[in-house]
């Protein structure tokens, strides 16, 4: 079953292979046990959170996994939303620090984004990576993650031809990303 997460402007489509659903409700109850003392929901604290209030919590930590490419915990974690909200198909993840404001719904009663063009996309792969630049005898350049927005480094290499190759790949990936993926088990 595919789950479609909107975060920020990009689409990413869940693809929750049905065993991951057959056999996860020890790990669902455990996520509901996690919950049940109550949970710190941006800025208040809801001491018996419902179900879409535990889907709202679920869905941030879908943020947190992908920040950390734990795609398996992603793909577990939209399983529980599609175990505990039968009929959901789409997410719109909050980025912005309020958990409240993550909204669910389908596909039918969604209206998708247009799909943004290929110049578009280089454009915005080209706006989250800087230019290679030295660093005493060491070549690095920084990347602009989609996700949280926040920069970091690339890691150091000796030559430029290296530091050309790391940036020609990790503007090959924020194209992707930037044009929306398909997540399972199976992709890298």
């Amino acid at each position: 079953m595919i789950l479609t997460a909107y975060i920020n402007d990009t689409a990413y489509d869940f693809d929750v292979p049905q065993e991951m659903l057959d056999e996860g409700e020890s790990f669902f109850s455990k996520i509901d046990a996690d919950m049940d003392g109550g949970y710190q929901m941006s800025r208040e604290f809801v001491d018996n959170p419902g179900r879409k209030e535990r889907c709202q919590i679920v869905a941030d930590r879908i943020l947190d996994a992908l920040s950390s490419d734990n795609k398996t915990l992603a793909l577990l974690l939209c399983a529980y939303l599609i175990d505990r909200m039968p009929g959901v198909t789409v997410a719109h993840i909050d980025t912005d620090g309020d958990i409240l404001n993550t909204r669910f719904g389908n596909a039918a009663e969604h209206e998708p984004k247009p799909l943004i063009t290929d110049e578009e996309a280089r454009t915005k792969a080209n706006e989250s990576l800087s230019e290679i630049y030295k660093v005493g005898r060491v070549y690095k350049f920084s990347v602009r993650d989609l996700i949280s927005g926040a920069w970091e480094e690339s890691p150091t290499v000796k030559t430029e031809d290296e530091a050309k190759k790391l940036r020609a790949a990790a503007f090959d990936k924020l194209y992707r990303e930037s044009k929306g993926r398909v997540i399972s088990l199976n992709n890298d």
